[in-house]
C-alpha cells in the first residue's frame, strides 16, 4: 500500500475493492453468471465478505436484494431517491427542483454498478455506525457520489489484476466450502 493509499477515503476504497472483484468476477468467472444482479451481488458479498461470513451483520439476501434494485428501471435506487429529496430541500419551489433535477442528470446514475456500490455502502457504514441515523449515513453518501463514480471508473480503466482479489476471488468460486452460497447468490458450477 503506497502513501496515497492512506489517504483515500472509505467512500473511495469501498468503490474500487468492489470493482475490482466485480472485474475479476466479469473477466474470469464470467460464463458462470447467468445475469448482472448474480454477478454484482457476488462482487457485494466478497467485498462484504467479513460483515457475511464473520460478523453475520449482513445478510446475503440483503445484498442480492440491492443487486435487484441496481439493475432494475422500475425500482427508484437509494441514489436516485436522494437525489429526489435533495431537489425538494433546496429553495425554489416544487417546479423548479425538478427542472433542476432533470438538468443534473449524473451519467453515473444509469450504471448498475454505480447504483449497486452506492446501496453496498449505506449498508456498510450503518453497520459501522450503527448510532448515526440511516439519513446521515445516506447524505453522507449521496454527497460523496463524485467520489464513488470517480473510483469506480478509475478502476475500470487501469485495473489489469492483483494477487489478493484474484485468490479470494478464485477461493470464493471453486472452493466447496463456498458452495452453499454461490448457489443462493446464482452462479453456475
Amino acid at each position: 500500500m503506497g502513501l496515497r493509499d492512506l489517504f483515500k477515503s472509505n467512500f473511495a476504497r469501498i468503490a474500487e475493492n468492489t470493482t475490482k472483484y466485480y472485474l475479476e468476477l466479469k473477466t474470469n468467472y464470467g460464463d458462470r453468471f447467468s445475469d448482472e444482479i448474480s454477478l454484482l451481488a457476488t462482487a457485494g458479498v466478497l467485498d462484504a465478505q467479513n460483515y457475511i461470513f464473520i460478523e453475520h451483520s449482513i445478510d446475503i439476501d440483503v445484498i442480492i436484494d440491492m443487486a435487484k434494485k441496481a439493475v432494475s428501471e422500475e425500482e427508484l435506487t437509494n441514489y436516485r431517491r436522494l437525489k429526489v429529496q435533495e431537489a425538494f430541500i433546496r429553495p425554489g419551489g416544487l417546479r423548479k427542483a425538478f427542472v433542476r433535477l432533470l438538468a443534473e442528470e449524473n451519467e453515473f446514475e444509469q450504471d448498475p454498478l454505480f447504483n449497486f456500490i452506492f446501496s453496498l455502502e449505506v449498508a456498510l457504514f450503518k453497520v459501522d455506525n450503527p448510532r448515526f441515523p440511516i439519513s446521515d449515513i445516506e447524505l453522507a453518501c449521496f454527497k460523496k457520489a463524485n467520489t464513488i463514480a470517480n473510483a469506480i471508473w478509475k478502476t475500470k480503466e487501469k485495473y489489469g489484476g492483483e494477487g489478493l482479489f484474484a485468490s479470494v476471488t478464485s477461493a470464493f468460486m471453486n472452493s466447496l466450502d463456498f458452495q452453499t452460497y454461490r448457489k443462493q447468490l446464482g452462479i453456475m458450477n
